[in-house]
């Protein structure tokens, strides 16, 4: 994988970051609007700002290692062999 890659995906990390901080900035504007009135959207807004914030976080944070192996131990490792 070419460091343009890398750059690509890093950039895409930010834009998730700035979505979750738009899906947060939203739902507080919403809760101080309305506290009381817990409806699906409130509800949609709070998974997108955590999987936003959780991808955005992997991808700034790791780039183009985020796809590297690694080595996993025998004993956690699907096939037992002998």
């Amino acid at each position: 994988m070419s460091r343009c890659h890398g750059l690509f995906l890093r950039l895409a990390g930010v834009a998730l970051l700035v979505l979750a901080w738009l899906t947060a900035v939203t739902l507080r504007a919403r809760v101080l609007a309305v506290p009381a009135e817990r409806d699906g959207l409130a509800y949609f807004l709070a998974a997108a700002t955590f999987l936003s914030a959780s991808g955005g976080t992997l991808l700034a944070t790791l780039g183009r290692h985020v796809f590297d192996r690694v080595e996993v131990a025998r004993r956690w490792s699907r096939y037992v062999g002998d």
